[in-house]
């Protein structure tokens, strides 16, 4: 597995679901558990175009197969296995449409009450809206609810529902979700990547990083003008040829650091002891 673009919490399991959207890991579901190891490996049969995010929510998880980089799908698709418990599912899909033509988007996230939305990018990014009753057998039109920050790679709700964090390759934003204001920011500098989930405590963030990595964020509390460059874990050696760094961004940095790779997906615990920023309420 290379660079992850999506990741979510899965904190029934306690365990992460990634993806890297390449054929090979949207062709089975794959989870990491807290020590590194591969928790579940779940085949399906869903065919898919783009894969860009993943999303966990009231016990479910989302596949967002939502990238259109030549603006070329009439339609694009969320779907959700009936089951991550064995070796294989079936699974239920949503074929979603943008009001205003087609748009390429990297981020997608799911309320608590299991809403969904899409952040798109380019030269008018925006956020919509899927309907909250959703049919699947038909057409599901989106609403435009709000215009976007630039360059939004992945989404995720805070504990709540009432704030989204999405990030860019520069920056974390935390969003009040009803009026999608900024209510606070903190620059990310970053070795690459573009996922961001939840991490497992509900009080931190896990960003996606080059060579397959997720690096734990504090959530931003305020506006803030400081970033942290990535540092490397105290041991960056695993069984397998996988390595793990620290990386993080004006958030503090966070102890956990998950690096996959191959068929086995490997990681090592960072050692790093670093002080939590809270979520601001």
């Amino acid at each position: 597995m290379s660079t992850p673009v999506g990741a979510a919490a899965d904190t029934g399991n306690d365990w992460y679901w990634v993806t890297d959207g390449s054929p090979s890991s949207t062709q089975s579901l794959v989870a990491v558990d807290k020590t590194g190891a591969r928790a579940a490996k779940v085949a399906w049969q869903a065919k898919v175009q783009h894969v860009e995010a993943l999303a966990w929510s009231s016990g479910s998880l989302y596949v967002g197969d939502i990238g259109d980089p030549d603006s070329g799908r009439d339609t694009i698709q969320v779907l959700s296995p009936l089951t991550t418990d064995g070796d294989s599912t079936s699974w239920k899909a949503w074929d979603l449409s943008y009001p205003d033509g087609p748009h390429d988007a990297d981020a997608m996230a799911v309320s608590p009450k299991g809403n969904i939305y899409i952040i798109t990018k380019g030269s008018s990014p925006a956020v919509y809206r899927a309907p909250a009753s959703l049919s699947r057998s038909g057409e599901n039109r989106m609403t435009k609810v709000a215009d976007a920050p630039a360059g939004v790679t992945d989404a995720v709700f805070l504990p709540g529902g009432d704030t989204v964090a999405v990030r860019t390759q520069s920056q974390i934003l935390v969003l009040d979700a009803y009026k999608w204001t900024t209510k606070a920011s903190a620059p990310l500098k970053s070795s690459g990547g573009d996922s961001l989930s939840a991490d497992l405590s509900g009080k931190g963030l896990l960003a996606g990083q080059k060579t397959a990595k997720l690096a734990g964020l504090d959530v931003p509390t305020g506006v803030s003008s400081a970033s942290a460059t990535p540092k490397p874990s105290a041991s960056t050696s695993a069984a397998s040829a996988d390595s793990a760094s620290s990386a993080g961004g004006g958030a503090n940095l966070s102890g956990t650091v998950v690096a996959m790779g191959g068929a086995v997906v490997m990681a090592v615990l960072a050692g790093v002891v670093v002080h939590r920023v809270g979520l601001r309420r």
